[in-house]
C-alpha cells in the first residue's frame, strides 16, 4: 500500500499532489506562486527557452495601481490543500502529470520547486486525500483481464508483427545492443558531443502491444495517460480478451521494478545516460533496463500500476552498487505484452478530442 509519504518522495507523486490542489478552492493563488517560483528558478540556471511567465495583477484606480503579493508556493498550498478531492479533478490532473513526464532534458522548474522539503510538507493533506479517494482506488489494482482495451492513435496504425514473439523479442535485443555499440563509438570519437535520443525502457517499435483498462465514461486508461504524447485528435478503442492464465508480473513501485531489472539486467549506458543523466539522476555508473527476451520466459506481459508509475517514474532507482535504472515511456496502467496472448474482440469504438476532453465520436459535445 502506497502511503502519502512515499507518493511525495516521488518526482511524478509531487506533480500530481500539485496537480489537483491548483484545480482546488485556494488554486488560483497556488498557480500565482508556482509561477512565480519557477520563473526564479529558470532564471538562475539560465534556461529561457521555456520560461515560466509570472502573473502580474494590480489592484487600485488609475495609475494608483499597486501589485498584490505573490506568497510562498508553501504557503499558498497550505491554503489550498484539501483533504477531499474533487473526482473530477482527479483524471486530468493524473493526465496532466504524465504529460509533465520528459526523459530527453532537465528537469522542470516545476518539479525543482515542488522538491522542497516545506514544498512538498505543504502537499501532505493533498496527497492523503488522493489515497483515499474512492475514485482512485484502480490506481493500486493489478492488470484487469476483462476489461483491456488496444488504444490505437491516429496515424499510428501498427503494422502485422512479423514472426513469433520469440523471434520478435531477438531481433529488438540485436537491435538494443547494436544500438549500444554504436552509441559507445560514437561517444568515445567525439566525447563532448551530446548524442542522445533514446530514452525509453519498454520494447517499444518491435512488434509488441500494449492494453489498459477501460475506463467508464472515459474510454480508456491509455487514452489519457499516455507518455510523450503527440497531440492526437482521434484514436480508436478495441475491447481485447485475456487468456486468464497468462503470467502477469506487476510492478507497484520502485521496489518492483528493481527487482524486475536486477533479475533480467540489459547494460544500456552508452545509448540513455546521455538523456538520463540530466533528466533523472547524475549516476556516473551504468544504467540497466529489464532484458524483455530473458523477461518473457518467465511472464507473458508486465502491468504497472497508476500508484507504480507514480512513484518510479523519472525517479533514479539503484539495482546494485554502480548500476541504476529508472522507468520511461512507460504510461500509467499500461500493460505491456511480451506474448501473443491478447486477441481483440467486440467492436472498435471510435474516440475524439475536444481541447483537453475525450468523447465517443458518434456522442454530440
Amino acid at each position: 500500500m502506497t502511503t502519502a509519504a512515499e507518493l511525495l518522495r516521488s518526482v511524478r507523486g509531487r506533480r500530481l499532489c500539485f496537480e489537483v490542489a491548483q484545480r482546488g478552492a485556494g488554486g488560483a493563488e497556488a498557480r500565482r506562486a508556482m509561477l512565480d517560483e519557477a520563473r526564479q528558478v529558470e532564471e538562475e540556471r539560465g534556461d529561457g527557452s521555456r520560461a515560466a511567465v509570472s502573473y502580474l495583477l494590480f489592484t487600485g484606480p488609475g495609475d494608483a495601481r499597486e501589485p498584490i503579493p505573490i506568497p510562498p508556493l508553501a504557503e499558498a498550498l497550505a491554503d489550498a490543500a484539501t483533504q477531499v478531492v474533487d473526482a473530477r479533478h482527479l483524471l486530468p490532473a493524473l493526465a496532466d502529470t504524465v504529460a509533465s513526464a520528459m526523459y530527453w532534458q532537465p528537469p522542470q522548474a516545476e518539479d525543482l520547486v515542488l522538491a522542497a522539503p516545506s514544498v512538498s510538507a505543504a502537499l501532505l493533506p493533498t496527497a492523503e486525500a488522493v489515497l483515499a479517494a474512492p475514485e482512485a482506488r484502480w490506481w493500486s489494482m493489478p492488470v484487469e483481464h476483462d476489461t483491456q482495451v488496444r488504444t490505437v492513435f491516429e496515424g499510428a496504425t501498427p503494422s502485422a508483427p512479423q514472426g513469433t514473439a520469440a523471434e520478435r523479442l531477438v531481433r529488438w535485443r540485436d537491435t538494443v545492443t547494436d544500438a549500444e555499440r554504436w552509441f559507445a563509438r560514437e561517444r568515445a570519437r567525439h566525447p563532448y558531443r551530446q548524442i542522445g535520443g533514446m530514452w525509453w525502457v519498454t520494447p517499444a517499435l518491435a512488434g509488441f502491444g500494449l492494453t489498459s483498462r477501460a475506463l467508464t465514461g472515459a474510454g480508456s486508461a491509455a487514452l489519457w495517460l499516455t507518455e510523450d504524447e503527440l497531440g492526437w485528435r482521434a484514436a480508436e478503442l478495441s475491447p481485447c480478451a485475456v487468456d486468464s492464465a497468462v503470467r502477469v508480473l506487476e510492478v507497484t513501485g520502485p521496489g518492483d521494478w528493481a527487482a524486475l531489472v536486477a533479475a533480467y539486467p540489459l547494460d544500456v549506458t552508452a545509448s540513455r545516460q546521455p538523456d538520463w543523466f540530466g533528466a533523472v539522476g547524475a549516476h556516473e555508473g551504468s544504467w540497466l533496463i529489464p532484458d524483455w527476451s530473458a523477461v518473457a520466459a518467465a511472464y507473458d506481459a508486465v502491468h504497472v500500476s497508476v500508484l507504480g508509475w507514480l512513484t518510479t517514474s523519472g525517479m533514479a532507482v539503484p539495482v546494485s552498487p554502480g548500476a541504476t535504472t529508472t522507468l520511461a515511456g512507460w504510461g500509467p496502467d499500461a500493460t505491456w505484452w511480451l506474448a501473443d496472448a491478447v486477441r481483440e474482440q467486440g467492436e472498435r469504438q471510435a474516440w475524439v478530442r475536444d481541447d483537453t476532453t475525450w468523447r465517443p465520436a458518434d456522442h454530440p459535445r
